[in-house]
């Protein structure tokens, strides 16, 4: 673990970002609620990217948020901080700890972190109409229409209404900027008052030069429609675009509507690859806008989970998540603190999401040894002493308690691969942030107990030993 020791991973941009109220450059906020997490994170770009925005002037230009995020969870009853993290178009990530000395630590199973699904881009730019009506067109019956603020919206706490006075068609233009692609994925919220006869969702695109394409169109099925009929339900169609589609314009229209009758409309995404079509934008947790919030395009990037169960305990840490990529750069958390309880934890670096709860029989007694030789000249009073470089690292006996046989049994299949073990003890004990150790004989010991008694006692004397390499746990 020579990264750790780096001088890099001391440097004050490795020890933190700053007082935890003050609003700093960069910094990033979730929207409520999240759990118990996080909610607030400071991005930095690559240097290679700073010093590209640097202009002949001299002055730096301020580097544009990409979009993602980390958010932290310390989850006490398992002894793990619960990671969170993403990043639009990502492929790859890594996460890494930050201890309170401003050292980094490579979470394990997060270097690499490959990004298992792509990035969901919303080009519908006003989806939830949470703002207004902004960028939606009265179209076919001359509608009206109105924002209305409900509980009963099916995204969020607003809909759209459309009404005509006469009977026959209502239709509406819905904003979006979606360019052409090899398929277009539309998924919507229709509700309507009376049963149309037919709904279609198109597209109508022009080509960079202004001429208009023939349009894309899709019908409902006669099951779908029913299911909107007095009801708002999910609605998800895939056109094709033409050729050299360019500038957009998509409408959704009912037929055969009557008088007064109203379609109701929410939660627009507008996709350029096949998806279930759920709803999703800026304001979900792993979405970003790209614009103005509520009034913009959005993309939604896979969540990124890892329990660490090697986080210090009764210390407060940061986490950040890396995009090595040219565009990346670093997301750094806020400070969270994983509470021990009391309780002491041991964990196996290939299980490093569950660790276990361990009673350790006595503090351990720890020799640190000095490699060295004695030398008495002929005549002398005081020795020569020849050393190595630096005192050996600790070694002793480590004793656990076992309450039942399973308990036992689990601890030994933990032992059985003889890999070192992580003990992370609380702060008060006075450990730092753990002791990894790699065990010798594991002696078990009934003591004076009966045989029905299932209460064992484990020792086995230990060296204290670096952290394993993910690729040999």
């Amino acid at each position: 673990m020579a990264w750790a020791s780096e001088p890099y991973g001391r440097t004050p941009y490795a020890a933190g970002v700053g007082p935890e109220a003050a609003t700093l450059p960069g910094q990033q906020e979730l929207p409520p609620p999240i759990p118990g997490g996080t909610t607030k994170w400071t991005y930095a770009g690559n240097p290679s990217l700073a010093y590209a925005s640097r202009p002949w002037a001299g002055s730096i230009f301020p580097l544009p948020y990409p979009g993602g995020g980390i958010s932290l969870l310390p989850v006490a009853e398992a002894g793990v901080m619960r990671v969170t993290a993403w990043w639009p178009s990502a492929t790859v990530v890594q996460l890494i700890r930050q201890h309170p000395d401003g050292t980094l630590w490579p979470v394990r199973g997060g270097n690499p972190l490959w990004v298992p699904s792509p990035t969901r881009y919303n080009y519908a730019t006003n989806p939830g109409l949470e703002t207004g009506l902004n960028g939606y067109v009265p179209g076919e019956g001359n509608p009206a229409l109105a924002r209305v603020a409900s509980a009963a919206a099916p995204r969020g706490g607003a809909y759209l209404t459309a009404t005509i006075a006469a009977a026959g068609p209502v239709g509406l233009t819905v904003p979006t900027t979606v360019p052409g692609a090899a398929l277009v994925t539309v998924g919507l919220d229709l509700r309507f008052s009376a049963r149309p006869t037919s709904v279609t969702v198109q597209i109508t695109w022009t080509d960079a030069g202004g001429v208009p394409l023939a349009p894309a169109v899709v019908a409902l099925t006669a099951d779908q429609v029913n299911m909107s009929v007095s009801q708002f339900s999910r609605q998800v169609v895939t056109l094709v675009p033409p050729p050299g589609a360019v500038t957009p314009t998509m409408k959704v229209i009912a037929v055969g509507m009557p008088a007064a009758g109203v379609m109701a409309l929410d939660g627009v995404t507008v996709e350029t690859q096949p998806t279930s079509g759920s709803y999703f934008d800026g304001s979900d947790y792993g979405g970003t806008w790209v614009g103005a919030p509520g009034l913009s395009e959005s993309t939604l990037a896979p969540l990124l989970v890892i329990d660490d169960g090697e986080c210090p305990l009764d210390v407060p840490v940061r986490y950040q998540v890396v995009n090595p990529a040219p565009m990346g750069g670093a997301m750094t958390s806020q400070s969270a603190t994983l509470l021990s309880l009391g309780r002491t934890w041991l964990t196996h670096p290939a299980r490093a999401t569950r660790p276990v709860t361990v009673q350790v029989g006595a503090v351990p007694t720890r020799t640190r040894e000095a490699n060295r030789g004695i030398f008495y000249p002929v005549g002398a009073s005081y020795p020569i002493i020849v050393s190595s470089a630096q005192r050996r690292a600790a070694t002793g006996d480590l004793s656990i308690g076992a309450l039942s046989f399973a308990e036992r049994d689990a601890l030994l299949a933990m032992f059985a691969d003889l890999q070192p073990v992580y003990l992370r003890t609380p702060a008060a004990f006075g450990y730092g942030t753990g002791l990894w150790l790699a065990l010798g004989d594991l002696t078990e010991d009934p003591g004076n107990r009966r045989a029905y008694q299932q209460t064992r006692i484990l020792t086995a004397p230990f060296h204290e030993v670096q952290p394993p390499s993910e690729l040999t746990a």
